[in-house]
Parts: structure tokens; C-alpha cells; sequence
């Protein structure tokens, strides 16, 4: 199982109408599974600078840890982004560094393994770096940093409930991506992904 937990630092905010009129008594509808994602979807794509700071665990099949990633994103529009991640596996007193960024001009990456190269565009599928947990959240900024699908593409989404995850309220939107099973996290206010589980 692989379970990807992600705690974000926001620099927009979206609001999501929903509540009462009044004194009235309003009962909402649950929002559409698919509507959540697009908003979420339209939610990063309208940021002009963005940060987070996230932490993937990736689990054996047995439940044990195989790698625990701490990453980090920043983009500023209208070119400039990174992404920083240092993996260790359980018991390892070393870490694995990957680093890619752009100016908007230049794109280069390092390794803790490789020198600094430089590279014809910013590509998170198939780059030989990172894992999934660097290519939902920057595919969802910048469209062309990733393949056709994205995470608001999640197969057969549905609405499984509403959970506060670190403080914020959430609806909790489970699907399938690349045949994984995936539950996400969404902030009903500001749309962005709190948290993601993988299976």
C-alpha cells in the first residue's frame, strides 16, 4: 500500500458556497464528486504563487514502511518552480536528494546521485525523479508539466463524507488513478488537497 500524506501551506483561497440564508432552515445537497474536482482543479490552476511542504510514506504490502519522501513545492507565475524531495528508507542513514526547478528561461535538476543537467522542459512523467507525490499538486498548477490525466481525471469519483484534516474541513472524494485505488482529501473552502491515500 502506498499512502501519500500531504499538509499545505495555501496561497489563495477560493470560498465554496454552501451554509444557511437567514433564519431559515436550508438543507444542501452533498456536492457532485465530479464538481468537487473541477473546483479543485480551478482552484490551483488560478494561484499566482503557491508553497507546500508534504510527507509521502510508501508501504510494503504488509503494512511496513519502504520509503518516507519529504518534499517541497514552489511556483510563481509565470515560469518559475521547484520541487526539493529527500527520500530515506526505514533503517538507512542516507538520504536520497532530487531537486528540478525553472526560472521560466532554464530548467535544470540535480541528484544526490547525478550532476546538475540541464533539460528541454519540466517533465514529472517518466523523468526517472520523484514519485507520484511530485505530480499531482504541480500538474494541477501547470497543466503541461504532466501527462493527459490529472488528479481531478480520478476514475469513477464518488463522495464518501466529510473529515477535518489538520483543522480543516474536507470532503473525502475516493476513485481509481492508473488502477490504484485513491481517496482524497479536498478543503471545502478553498478546494486544495489536504491529504491523499493510495492503495
Amino acid at each position: 500500500m502506498k499512502q501519500l500524506t500531504r499538509n499545505f501551506r495555501l496561497a489563495c483561497a477560493l470560498l465554496f458556497g454552501a451554509g444557511t440564508l437567514g433564519a431559515q432552515d436550508v438543507s444542501v445537497e452533498p456536492p457532485d464528486a465530479h464538481a468537487l474536482l473541477k473546483e479543485m482543479a480551478e482552484s490551483y490552476a488560478a494561484v499566482t504563487t503557491y508553497s507546500d511542504v508534504g510527507t509521502a510514506i510508501y508501504r510494503n504490502a504488509d503494512g511496513s514502511e519502504n520509503l518516507s519522501v519529504k518534499f517541497r513545492l514552489w511556483l510563481a507565475r509565470p515560469g518559475s518552480f521547484r520541487v526539493d524531495a529527500e527520500s530515506t528508507k526505514p533503517g538507512s542513514k542516507s538520504a536520497r536528494r532530487e531537486v528540478l526547478w525553472t526560472d521560466g528561461r532554464t530548467i535544470r535538476r540535480w541528484a544526490t546521485h547525478r550532476p546538475v543537467s540541464t533539460l528541454p522542459r519540466v517533465q514529472l512523467v517518466g523523468s526517472g525523479m520523484f514519485g507520484t507525490y511530485a505530480y499531482h499538486v504541480p500538474t494541477l498548477l501547470e497543466v503541461k508539466y504532466g501527462a493527459k490525466r490529472r488528479l481531478n481525471d480520478l476514475t469513477l469519483p464518488k463522495l464518501v463524507g466529510s473529515e477535518a484534516i489538520n483543522g480543516v474541513d474536507c470532503y473525502e472524494v475516493s476513485g481509481q488513478w492508473e488502477g490504484d485505488k485513491y481517496s482524497i482529501w479536498i478543503g471545502k473552502e478553498e478546494h486544495r488537497v489536504r491529504k491523499m491515500v493510495a492503495i
